[in-house]
């Protein structure tokens, strides 16, 4: 991973800055080199139109030119005066005739197609140095006087042109240097924690949930590491949570798988049938077998709900009146334990869309687990309250209550409050982890408050409207 990423990080980055520092250099090469070009080509202009200047407002002709030419003999200048007729008055320097018959040709040519005073000519002096070739007509009183014609190398421009070039050139590699390094600093600085996450998360899949990932900070990677450490996290619970459950319904089915086998056993081995032991065998055999259908049932009830594929058929329903007929089903078991069990409420008209047989078995799941942990002569109320866009069902009892440490723990599956309570007074340990899924696919909460020794209450929280 560290070698991909950092090729291709590196190289994606190495690619646009020799595109920008290229583009930099080029454009900045040609824009200064245009520039001075122009610069010079100005320079020419100006001074062959200030000699036609001086002749046209009166100077002697022969002054100006003998200025001009003495002026230029020792620049790289070839200043040439003209008559009207090109034939050569004066001029900076020695000229051979070829050259001379070439600017003459240059300047008729220049007058017939009405073409520009000055011009880049590669006249194969000095073959790698174009020369600038200008000229400037001498008018007086509107006469034609004659010409004054300048052929100036551009040396001095062309070795101005490779310092700048170099100079770029070397500013571009500088960049470039430090554009690679700076590129490869980051590129570890990047990579470093994507490579420490990407051996965690190996460590992860090959099922070390206990590894720690020491990665923080508030950009992506930060994220990411904090992403993992949560997942890691779940993981850890899931497989904790895996482990305890297969542990908790492989002793919840092999104690009344034992009762069924041992019992069976001594039915089968008894020589004298006896039918009071047979009935007393066969009753064992029938509760623990009973035992077995309904933590099989509830088993497959919390998992539909966990799933989502428990579908519910609502209806709004008089709250009131349907708790008392709750109630009053389980009255043996409250009558059998002298609980006091009522409905209370203000508004005796709350209604609210429930799918009363799933949100019943959530209700009678805690009114019996409260009927348990209640003494004789308690009570158990049922207190329904009404809010804006909510109803609560509170459920309160004069129990036994629950430790603070137990109840975070409550809704999980197969925990048991009183450890030492045994299996067969004390439930599947599903029951309100089964109220909890009811209560939330109904779009509700559940909320539980309880002290030792003061009695427990559950709070239903449900919506008053479909959702």
């Amino acid at each position: 991973m560290k070698k991909k990423l950092s090729r291709k990080i590196t190289g994606f980055v190495l690619i646009i800055l020799l595109i920008i520092i290229s583009t930099m250099v080029i454009l900045s090469y040609h824009f200064f080199k245009n520039f001075y070009k122009e610069h010079l080509a100005h320079e020419a202009l100006d001074e062959l139109r200030a000699y036609t200047v001086m002749i046209e407002e009166g100077m002697d002709s022969e002054v100006v030119s003998y200025l001009a030419v003495e002026k230029n003999r020792e620049r790289h200048v070839q200043l040439v005066y003209f008559d009207p007729n090109l034939n050569m008055i004066d001029s900076s320097g020695e000229i051979q005739f070829d050259w001379l018959y070439q600017y003459q040709i240059w300047i008729k040519k220049q007058q017939t197609t009405h073409g520009e005073n000055l011009q880049y000519i590669n006249t194969g002096i000095d073959f790698h140095i174009p020369h600038i070739w200008a000229y400037k007509p001498i008018y007086i009183d509107g006469k034609l006087e004659g010409f004054f014609f300048m052929d100036k190398d551009t040396g001095e421009f062309e070795k101005a042109k490779q310092q700048l070039a170099l100079l770029l050139l070397g500013m571009g590699l500088f960049a470039l240097v430090v554009g690679i390094i700076l590129t490869v600093y980051l590129t570890k600085v990047v990579s470093k924690p994507l490579i420490k996450i990407s051996q965690t998360t190996r460590e992860i899949s090959n099922g070390d949930l206990d590894i720690k990932l020491s990665i923080s900070g508030d950009d992506e990677v930060g994220q990411l590491a904090e992403d993992i450490r949560v997942m890691t996290k779940q993981l850890k619970d899931y497989r904790d949570s895996k482990r305890q459950f297969i542990s908790h319904i492989s002793h919840d089915l092999r104690t009344p798988i034992t009762y069924i086998k041992g019992y069976s056993a001594i039915m089968r081995d008894q020589e004298v049938i006896n039918e009071t032991d047979w009935r007393r065998n066969l009753d064992v055999i029938y509760n623990e077998a009973k035992r077995m259908e309904y933590l099989v049932s509830d088993l497959f009830q919390l998992t539909k709900l966990e799933e989502g594929k428990l579908v519910l058929y609502k209806e709004r329903k008089n709250i009131l009146s349907w708790l008392e007929s709750i109630v009053a089903s389980r009255q043996l078991m409250l009558d059998h334990q002298s609980i006091d069990c009522k409905v209370i409420a203000n508004n005796q008209e709350i209604v609210a869309p429930i799918d009363e047989q799933r949100l019943g078995q959530a209700v009678i799941n805690i009114i019996e687990n409260s009927i348990r942990y209640t003494p004789k002569n308690g009570y158990i109320h049922l207190i329904v309250s009404e809010e804006d866009k909510n109803i609560t069902i509170e459920i309160k009892d004069n129990g036994i209550g629950m430790s603070q440490e137990d109840l975070p723990h409550i809704w999980e599956r197969f925990y048991r409050v009183d450890k030492s309570r045994s299996r067969e007074s004390g439930g599947s340990g599903l029951g309100l982890a089964i109220v909890k899924e009811i209560v939330e696919i109904h779009g509700g909460s559940v909320k539980v408050k309880s002290e030792i020794g003061q009695g427990t209450s559950f709070y239903l929280i449900l919506p008053k409207e479909l959702k």
